[in-house]
């Protein structure tokens, strides 16, 4: 007579793999249909180079979405050390969407001499000084690092300025921003900031055996469920500080579909929905980014650079 053993539980069979799904499911949603809302929005964030006119597209956006899918899967099979070594790429990769928006917003397009010859005292001067306003050619460090990440030339880049294509940099570079920097140091984000960016290194340069063995963690660990909180926290803590910085350098991109569905329907938009927000955003801001500091929310509503209406 055979006698079939029974089978051994899967990870993500548990309890506290159903509780962390279920909340990175949201964060992959979320950034789903932030990508979506740019489009429908239809947003086009251009950049100019010396040689080249590019579009920031949702890339970046719709990459950190399927790397919150990978980090799951990775818990499912007790892979932790590659989840939290994926929680650095989403990291990476959403900073980065930051820097280069900021980049590009800060970009001085045209030269300052023929700025300064533009008329605007009536329709005909406006229109034939615009005629002679002459293109910036000359690019800083910084724009020449997003010129060549656009154009996929980042290895041709000589050292200095491939660096700017680096974590320490994007940071470096929002914090010139005051909001960021205030938000930063008033609201107690920089400590675990820091804590956190040492955590995942430590994941991804394996500093230690502790960081091999989370790397097959057993249905029957009694740390699994730690291992799930952990990995939830610092990917919801990625995800909340993205929209944060969001706020503070573009957002607009955050505005509700109502003005321009109006419009499309040959309706007069309601007053003010122009600075309407998407109710997703304003639900992720309520269940997640409130969880960063409770009087942060508050500074959004008053400090965000375009004046959206949180609610």
């Amino acid at each position: 007579m055979n006698f079939e053993l029974p089978r051994e539980k899967q990870i993500n069979e548990t309890k506290e793999f159903k509780i962390f799904a279920e909340e990175i499911d949201y964060l992959i949603s979320f950034f789903g249909s932030f990508s979506e809302l740019i489009s429908d929005n239809g947003r086009t964030i251009s950049f100019i180079s010396d040689r080249n006119f590019y579009t920031l597209n949702t890339a970046l956006i719709d990459s950190s979405s399927q790397t919150l899918r990978s980090i799951k899967l990775c818990c499912s099979i007790g892979s932790f050390s590659d989840a939290n070594t994926l929680i650095r790429k989403l990291r990476d990769d959403l900073i980065q969407y930051i820097y280069i928006l900021n980049i590009i917003k800060e970009q001085k397009i045209f030269t300052e001499d023929s700025l300064k010859e533009l008329r605007t005292d009536n329709p005909e001067n406006f229109a034939n000084s615009f005629l002679n306003l002459r293109f910036n050619n000359i690019l800083t460090l910084d724009e020449q690092a997003v010129s060549a990440w656009f154009g996929n030339t980042v290895s041709d880049l000589p050292r200095p300025t491939k660096r700017k294509l680096e974590f320490e940099n994007y940071m470096e570079v929002l914090k010139k921003n005051e909001n960021i920097s205030q938000i930063l140091s008033d609201y107690n984000l920089q400590e675990y900031w820091d804590v956190l960016r040492t955590t995942l290194n430590n994941y991804v340069h394996n500093n230690g055996t502790e960081f091999s063995t989370q790397n097959f963690v057993s249905v029957n660990d009694k740390n699994l469920g730690t291992h799930l909180e952990d990995t939830n926290i610092r990917a919801s803590y990625v995800s909340s500080f993205f929209l944060v910085l969001l706020l503070m350098v573009e957002s607009s991109l955050i505005s509700s579909t109502d003005y321009i569905d109006h419009l499309d329907g040959g309706l007069e938009p309601p007053e003010n929905s122009q600075y309407f927000i998407a109710n997703f955003i304003q639900d992720f801001i309520d269940t997640k980014v409130i969880k960063l500091h409770p009087a942060l929310k508050q500074y959004l509503k008053e400090n965000n650079n375009h004046g959206m209406k949180i609610e």
